[in-house]
Formats: structure tokens, sequence, C-alpha cells
């Protein structure tokens, strides 16, 4: 039995970090989300019940671009692995923006000292082009445009 009736839409990607200000750049200052709330040492009792975590300690950012939101978490306690994830590894891998120029996105990233894994390419059969980043914490970005739709 489905509960699609009941979802409204996705409201956030949560992405664990250990450098707090420079994740939180690289998301507003860079990709250009608006900080819509922080707190620093957040650790209401309910918050180590949701997440299974008795105890946690964390920073925590809320970030919107558009529809979509970024929830930042930097935790104090309990501390985690610190390993980025390999896109082979279990689990979700990455995070994909859709943007208009891919080749003027991936410039800018160059420009910002932002490691590619490898220079935009088009793919399945051209309907579409990207590259994948590493962020400033080591997750990884998508950046992918859909040319075959400008054409349509």
């Amino acid at each position: 039995m489905s509960i699609a009736a009941t979802v409204k839409g996705v409201h956030h990607t949560a992405l664990c970090v250990t450098d707090f200000e420079r994740a939180r750049d690289f998301f507003v200052k860079f990709v250009g989300f608006e900080l819509e709330g922080e707190i620093d040492h957040r650790q209401e009792p309910e918050l180590g019940e949701v997440v299974g975590e008795a105890g946690a300690m964390i920073r925590w950012a809320l970030l919107r671009l558009g529809a979509h939101r970024i929830e930042l978490f930097k935790y104090y306690r309990p501390h985690g692995a610190k390993d980025p994830r390999r896109q082979c590894d279990f689990g979700y891998t990455h995070l994909a923006f859709e943007v208009e120029d891919v080749d003027a996105v991936y410039a800018r990233t160059q420009e910002a000292g932002y490691p590619a894994i490898s220079p935009p390419k088009v793919m399945r059969g051209g309907r579409t082009k990207a590259f994948y980043l590493r962020e400033p914490e080591g997750a990884v970005t998508e950046f992918i445009e859909f040319p075959a739709e400008a054409s349509s």
C-alpha cells in the first residue's frame, strides 16, 4: 500500500559534515542557497531519539534553494566515521543540481578551487551532460544539464 496520497513533496536532503563553516559556505556562497536557520550545540532529548543517537549534540543549519533544502549536521557527539563515501558504496551517494550550462558551472568550480572528478561528459546518447565534484567535505555533488530539452 502506497503513501503517495500523503506525500506533499521532497523537503530536504541531510548532510553530515566536519567543517561546518566550509560546508555552509560552499552551499550558500557558491551554489546560492539561503540560510533559513542555524543552531549551535543543539541537544534536545527528542533529537537523539529521532536520529537514533541518544545524547546527540549537533550544530545544525537549514539551507534553501527554490523548493529544496539541505540540512547540515555537525555532530559534536557522538563522533562518526569521517571517510568519504564512494559512488559504489551502499546508500545515498550524491546530490544533483540541474543547471542551464554545465560547462559554465564547471569553469566556475575550477576557478573556485573545487576539484571535479572529471570534466563535463555527454551521456545517455546526448540527453545529458554532467560532471561530479567533491564538495569541501568530500561528499559528491553532481551538476547536470539536459541539452536535448533545450532543443525540443
